[in-house]
């Protein structure tokens, strides 16, 4: 995961390899190794896990009063920076909550975001 002020990216890769890291932080998870925060500080997405056949589950906490956007890219642009896509936005509430996002696995890659605004 790489933090960039207030947005964090993380690859989602169809190379085995890849799904055995995602496999064995879900397994950290499991094993109280590591735990999922209880509120989001900062905007982060904590798990991406492989759900079906062709689809991921991206999981992610949201703070009070807060709108947050779920974006992923497939590729990079010819500028170098990424070309962005809203997966989801989840509305401004007046409390925490906990997202669980479906997205179907049709590339090779993707990199996902939170896009945090008032």
């Amino acid at each position: 995961m790489k933090a960039r002020g207030l947005e964090v990216l993380v690859c989602r890769s169809a190379h085995p390899s890849a799904r055995v890291r995602v496999a064995l932080a879900a397994l950290v998870l499991a094993l109280g190794f590591a735990s999922a925060p209880a509120k989001a500080d900062q905007p982060s997405i904590y798990l991406i896990e492989l759900y079906r056949t062709n689809q991921v589950l991206v999981h992610f906490f949201t703070n009070p009063n807060l709108t947050y956007q779920l974006q992923y890219a497939n590729a990079v642009g010819t500028n170098g920076n990424f070309i962005w896509t809203t997966l989801y936005t989840a509305p401004n509430l007046p409390f925490p909550s906990h997202y669980i996002i479906v997205d179907t696995r049709t590339d090779r890659f993707r990199f996902y975001r939170l896009k945090v605004s008032p």
